[in-house]
């Protein structure tokens, strides 16, 4: 039976929307990456667009001995601050034309084959976007320029930019090795430059075009990916590469435009977020002076239990490489035990396939057996102490996370739901024969305790 009104047609198209995709979605995307699947979502403490977290950081010293006829001990308290985690908002957009739902009218299953294909790959490009968020600062950073000018961009794909690299104020860190591994798959999508030299940014999208991929171990030296793209015109010394990030004004001295969801790199660290994301050379820390910026609201130089433990090359992380040992492995394993407490943390051990493979060699060399573990969710991993020790395809190049995940959380305000206007998904685009979808979620990775988190850096591997 056809349908005989292009109402009709849209009632089905919500039906199939609310009943069958979001359930869909919300399944799949709960399971995206061992992270999502593990950590514990937390929506009672959400209120307005913060969430707060009451961390115990301080004992009282209220208690001693003391002798016959003497003053007893001075009363104190616990310590505790509170801090706030910010949601971020992340949104998947599908649009349909009239002529696609007019095409539909005659059988009732041909509007789930038309819906399927984007509906389906919205959210397999949502699913690595949240991956990608969870191992980074909140910045959306994608590459970092290296050299290039006009069509061609040559992206930095070094462990460290002390050498090696064109731009004089760009001295490496985090971002040094991505090259084009955010672009590989995404052929014509838009990204955004942004000027770390100087306090200002560009709004102007920058689509993909062909990317040339090196395939070398990434060390100090001069390993480079080029991709070429519409022209960006001459970026800046230090100029990286993120998502669009929509209405922005350029960094100043409060503006770190974070904001994509809080990642891993950005909370276990020794320092605040200012320090990581950019180093263009401007202080000793390696930071810039422009903004402050630090995770819920602690400056680890104010408060020291504000800091996760980070075991780094001898000269400073992401000077150089070190070839990777049990010992390594078992001193930052007994860090984070002592700081969590046994039984405690760390229960999950996160690495790149390459400190993997890094790991198997020793344990072949030294002929000692590795056992696997099957966890929930499906996930498989290395036994390490009787602590899973797994792999994720975004883990930061030469890192080995030692992670009490019953620390982190990620906050919820609303899961994947559908915006909907008087009841309805679809709504007509204003000035075209099309309609569209929306998929939001309000949600951020937040910590209670730093200090029981802990990653080894600057290990070497082969590609």
């Amino acid at each position: 039976m056809a349908w005989t009104s292009a109402a009709a047609i849209l009632s089905n198209y919500d039906e199939v929307l609310k009943t069958f995709y979001l359930p869909a979605i919300q399944e799949q995307l709960s399971h995206d990456t061992i992270l999502a699947d593990i950590l514990d979502v937390n929506e009672e403490d959400v209120s307005g667009k913060n969430a707060t977290i009451e961390t115990h950081y301080g004992r009282t010293t209220g208690r001693g001995v003391r002798g016959d006829a003497e003053a007893l001990p001075t009363a104190n308290r616990q310590k505790f601050k509170t801090m706030t985690v910010p949601m971020k908002y992340m949104y998947g957009r599908i649009a349909i034309t009239g002529p696609t739902i007019a095409a539909t009218r005659d059988g009732r299953g041909a509007y789930a084959r038309a819906l399927d294909v984007e509906i389906t790959g919205n959210v397999i490009d949502l699913q690595k976007e949240v991956n990608r968020m969870m191992w980074g600062t909140g910045h959306g950073m994608l590459a970092k320029w290296n050299s290039g000018t006009g069509t061609a961009v040559v992206l930095q794909k070094d462990y460290t930019g002390s050498s090696g690299c064109s731009g004089t104020n760009d001295v490496g860190g985090f971002g040094s090795t991505f090259g084009a591994k955010y672009f590989k798959e995404e052929n014509n999508d838009g990204v955004m430059a942004l000027l770390s030299g100087a306090s200002s940014a560009s709004t102007v999208e920058i689509v993909i075009g062909t990317i040339d991929l090196a395939v070398s171990a990434i060390t100090t030296g001069t390993n480079t990916d080029t991709i070429t793209v519409t022209d960006p015109g001459t970026p800046a010394a230090g100029t990286f590469f993120v998502r669009p990030l929509g209405a922005y004004t350029p960094w100043s001295t409060e503006d770190p435009i974070r904001k994509e969801m809080m990642g891993l790199r950005g909370i276990v660290t020794d320092e605040d977020l200012d320090e990581i994301v950019v180093k263009d050379g401007t202080n000793t820390a390696g930071g810039r002076d422009v903004f402050s910026d630090t995770l819920q609201g602690l400056a680890v130089g104010t408060y020291d239990f504000w800091k996760a433990h980070v075991d780094a090359h001898p000269g400073g992380r992401y000077t150089a490489q070190r070839d990777l040992t049990f010992n390594l492995m078992q001193k930052m394993f007994d860090t984070v035990e002592i700081a969590a407490g046994k039984d405690y943390g760390p229960n999950l051990i996160l690495t790149t396939h390459a400190i993997r493979r890094e790991y198997l060699d020793l344990c072949q060399a030294d002929r000692r057996y590795v056992n696997t573990m099957e966890l929930d969710g499906g996930w498989t991993a290395i036994d390490y102490n009787g602590v899973p020790f797994t792999v994720d395809p975004d883990a930061i190049d030469g890192e080995i996370y030692f992670l009490t995940t019953k620390d982190l959380q990620v906050y919820r305000m609303s899961d994947y739901a559908w915006m909907q206007k008087d009841g309805s998904v679809l709504d007509k685009i204003s000035g075209y024969d099309a309609y569209e979808a929306v998929l939001y979620r309000y949600a951020e990775l937040g910590c209670n305790r730093r200090n029981s988190q802990g990653v080894l850096c600057d290990i070497a591997y082969e590609a």
